[in-house]
């Protein structure tokens, strides 16, 4: 049997990777450092798990693990020779419920964004279909095969589941091409202001049945195709980028909407995913220009790496390190510009984060705290009074209070 074919077609009909981890030392440890983003919330995507795992596992039989992040595989062995599929996700990405898991954890709001990158990173699939392409595959290759069976791993715990006219390009479309790169360059423009007012209606300008219907066939083919709109979404990024956003901000949104639309065989829906991230990026560039515009490049990026680094220790050599200035001379200039210093706006932005998790979630405030940085609760508590006028729990209890 062909073996190296039967993986590959597992993986163009499901889209996603397929391992051969017959070899139960070298590639369950590659697995391990490709893919295991915390062994604590993760037990199960470390080579020793798995390994443990796959030699106890029974013939015949499709096994899956599911982590608590939500981070999923499945693996099952068939003709002497053992497979894994995944890593892969059930559901988009939950803001709320990924800073729950990692503050009942102990972990921290610096790691959620690099959580997002990791979780969106990976296909939406769902059981059924893959058990449905294991096990048609299997019987392409051995039609006498039986049907495999089905097995859900949670932690260490099994459960039981279930015609084409040649035209030239003449003058007349030549004015076409012109007028549809006025209408980007239009379109890119509003990307760049953050015109969230606008926008939508300046993308169905350039892409909806009804605006494409006054193009000839060749203008037409250029968006009915899905290529225009794959330029239209890098021009996107690049202009939302022009603007001053940051490029973190811009790759978590494009990614999360390449994620869900790689899910979906429906082309509708797929260019409603095209819409969401245009629309997306356009209010953070707007949000952008709203509380980062007015200051200087050198506190634009003091900001934004206080903002990424939230719940880690932030020292003021790392500050001046990113702003390119002496600490001295950066804390003038900051305190000159936000009429604050560094300290302060620390202080505001964790005590903000905790705030949305008081009202949005049932966490302890210790955990909280830990989440956000601080890992002496009396003086998170303190800090907290002192911006809201309320400790934590009084907060929690009140209706919401905006700074």
């Amino acid at each position: 049997m062909d073996h190296v074919l039967f993986s590959a077609l597992l993986k163009n009909l499901l889209s996603v990777n397929v391992a051969d981890a017959t070899d139960l030392n070298d590639s369950l440890e590659t697995f391990e450092k490709k893919y295991c983003y915390s062994i604590k919330m993760q037990p199960m995507f470390t080579g020793d798990a798995l390994r443990y795992l796959l030699s106890s596992s029974k013939k015949s039989t499709i096994y899956e693990v599911i982590d608590q992040l939500g981070i999923c595989a499945t693996f099952f062995s068939f003709d002497g020779r053992a497979y894994i599929i995944g890593p892969y996700v059930k559901e988009k990405y939950s803001e709320l419920k990924t800073e729950t898991i990692l503050a009942t954890n102990d972990g921290s709001v610096s790691q959620s964004l690099a959580f997002k990158l990791y979780y969106t990173a990976f296909p939406i699939l769902y059981t059924e279909q893959i058990i449905d392409v294991i096990n048609k595959c299997i019987i392409s290759f051995s039609p006498a095969e039986s049907e495999y069976s089905y097995r859900r791993l949670s932690g260490f715990i099994q459960d039981l589941s279930s015609e084409d006219n040649k035209t030239e390009l003449s003058e007349k479309n030549y004015s076409e091409i012109y007028r549809r790169y006025d209408q980007e360059k239009q379109f890119l423009s509003m990307i760049r202001n953050g015109d969230t007012e606008n926008i939508l209606s300046a993308f169905n300008k350039l892409s909806s049945p009804e605006a494409l219907s006054v193009f000839s066939k060749e203008s037409l083919n250029y968006y009915a195709s899905g290529y225009g709109l794959a330029i239209l979404k890098a021009l996107s990024r690049k202009a939302a980028e022009e603007s001053g956003l940051s490029v973190i901000t811009i790759d978590e949104i494009t990614q999360k909407y390449t994620q869900l639309s790689t899910a979906s065989n429906n082309p509708d829906l797929q260019t409603r995913y095209q819409i969401d991230m245009i629309i997306e990026l356009t209010k953070a560039v707007h949000n952008h220009k709203l509380s980062l515009d007015k200051y200087s490049p050198p506190i634009q990026r003091v900001m934004e790496y206080i903002n990424l680094h939230l719940g880690d220790h932030i020292s003021n050599d790392d500050l001046a390190a990113n702003a390119n200035m002496s600490i001295s001379h950066l804390s003038k200039v900051f305190k000159k510009e936000t009429g604050g210093t560094m300290t302060e706006y620390i202080a505001l932005m964790r005590c903000k984060k905790a705030a949305g998790l008081l009202k949005k979630t049932d966490l302890p405030v210790q955990e909280i705290s830990n989440y956000v940085g601080y890992s002496d609760n009396n003086y998170f508590v303190k800090v907290f009074k002192k911006i809201y006028n309320l400790t934590p729990s009084e907060y929690r209890k009140t209706p919401i209070i905006s700074l």
